[in-house]
This record gives structure tokens, C-alpha cells and sequence, in this order.
């Protein structure tokens, strides 16, 4: 659109929202870009892929013999991110405001829902989204469960209508839909389980523990459970595997030095990529 031409040999592809394995022609010296939490000015830069498909989806950033410590500055801005309800849409003209939810059950388990036709869900990661999150609340009965469910999600197939229903009956679980702000949900969260969304970037804000089954990037932090047998005993033990310190740092160096927001940090992420 803005007459551009592509030569033989550029210096450099520019890719958006997508990873090398759905690009088999992808050139080696390409990047790809893709939007993310904690706010609609954030976004990764990688040259591998984004989410569950990125390069530190592999590789650990906590082994560094020089693993960063974070200061008060940061700290305060993240706590400003939450006393403003960032959030990576807080941008769009389509979402007119976030509501905040007043009657949220307290120590409550918090599942967190995702689109489940997101490639994230379904094609990065296994299908089956809906079906997990229904295997996880039968595994806890009993408990003090919030569902928050993506705002756009609306049961669609038949399966899905039965698993929403069955939900909808538990006397345990309190079911949050629509575009209600999580910010107002995590301070009464005792742990969250998460496939891979980006709202475990809110939880590790708001200090609480995670349990991912969906091998976010994020998961050197969290409980990372291969078998639902796993999650009794990982909710149980929670004081003793959640390391909140280390979880802050990796915190501050995926938004202030992984992610990029601005001319600055796009930058010193691109020297580190080209």
C-alpha cells in the first residue's frame, strides 16, 4: 500500500502473528511480531514464533549465573499497571470498559478460560480446550472454584452447550463471562490454573501462583502439570513450590526487558535478535 517493492535479498522478513513451523518457507534472517499483555502497547519480538511457539517457551532466562534483580521503580510501575486495569485490549475502540466484579468468593482456585479455536489452544497446543477446563473442575469438586471465561467466548457446538450447562449447575463454581476486569478477581485468588493465556502475566502481577498445563513461555515459574493426578497435590502444596521472589523477577525482565513497548525497548530487543 505504501508502494513498496521487495528486492531478491532483503535484509530482513517481517512476520506477524505466527511462528516458523506455520511458515515452512520462512527465511532464516525473519522476525515475527505478535501483540501481548500487560498493556495494548505491549508486543513481542522473536524469531522463532510468539506464546507457547517463542523462543523462551525453551529456553530458560532463570539459569543466567547473572539473573537480574528488579527495583522499586518497576515494581511501582507494575503496581500502577494494576491500580489502572491494564490490559492488552485497553486500547481498542471495540471494548467499551472492563466491569469490576464486587462479589468474587474468597480463597477461591481461579481456572482461566481460553478461545477454544485460538492456535495457542488448538494447534500450538492440543486441542480440546473446553473438554480440559471440564476435567479440572470434576478433579475439584468440592473446592471454592471462579471460572473466568474469555469475553468472547459463547458456547457454540453441542459438546460445548452440555460442558457450559453441567458448569452452570456446580454449586462450587462461580462463573465470571463478558468483559469483566481480572485485576478485580486476582486478590482473592489462592492459585490459578492456566493452559497458556496472557492473563497469567496479570497473575504473576498480582503475586499469585500458578499451575499451566499449556507450556506458557511463562511456565519457568509456575507449576508446570503434565497429569491431571498432579493437581490435588500441587493446589495442596502451593506454600511450598511457589517461589514469589523469583516470580516478580521474571516478571520484571519479561515486560521491562523482553517485551517491547516503545522505540527503546524495540530496539534493544532487535540487537539482541539481529
Amino acid at each position: 500500500m505504501m508502494g513498496h517493492t521487495e528486492g531478491d535479498n532483503p535484509d530482513l522478513h517481517i512476520y506477524n502473528h505466527t511462528c516458523r513451523d506455520l511458515e515452512p518457507d520462512m527465511p532464516k534472517n525473519s522476525i515475527i511480531f505478535k501483540p501481548t499483555a500487560p498493556t495494548s502497547k505491549h508486543f513481542q519480538i522473536c524469531d522463532t514464533g510468539y506464546a507457547n511457539s517463542s523462543a523462551l517457551t525453551f529456553e530458560d532466562p532463570t539459569l543466567y549465573t547473572d539473573w537480574r534483580i528488579y527495583d522499586t521503580t518497576e515494581w511501582n510501575e507494575i503496581q500502577s499497571l494494576i491500580a489502572r486495569r491494564a490490559n492488552k485490549w485497553d486500547q481498542s475502540v471495540l471494548i467499551n470498559g472492563w466491569d469490576e466484579v464486587k462479589d468474587i468468593t474468597d480463597d477461591h482456585i481461579l481456572v482461566i478460560g481460553q478461545m477454544p479455536e485460538d492456535e495457542t489452544v488448538n494447534g500450538f497446543g492440543f486441542k480440546g480446550h473446553i473438554s480440559r477446563i471440564d476435567m479440572i473442575l470434576d478433579k475439584l469438586e468440592g473446592e471454592n472454584i471462579v471460572l473466568k471465561l474469555h469475553p468472547n467466548y459463547k458456547p457454540s457446538l453441542p459438546a460445548e452447550k452440555r460442558a457450559y450447562r453441567k458448569w452452570e449447575e456446580m454449586s462450587n463454581v462461580q462463573i465470571l463471562k463478558g468483559f469483566t476486569t481480572i485485576h478485580s478477581v486476582l486478590p482473592k485468588t489462592r492459585v490459578a490454573i492456566v493452559d497458556n493465556s496472557t492473563a497469567g502475566i496479570e497473575c504473576m502481577m498480582h503475586d499469585v501462583p500458578m499451575i499451566t498445563y499449556g507450556y506458557p513461555d511463562y511456565h519457568w515459574v509456575t507449576q508446570d502439570m503434565r497429569s491431571l493426578t498432579q493437581l490435588r497435590g500441587m493446589i495442596a502444596t502451593v506454600d511450598q513450590w511457589y517461589d514469589k521472589e523469583l516470580t516478580r523477577r521474571f516478571l520484571c525482565y519479561y515486560i521491562f526487558e523482553y517485551l517491547c513497548s516503545d522505540i527503546d525497548t524495540t530496539m534493544n530487543r532487535l540487537k539482541e535478535l539481529l
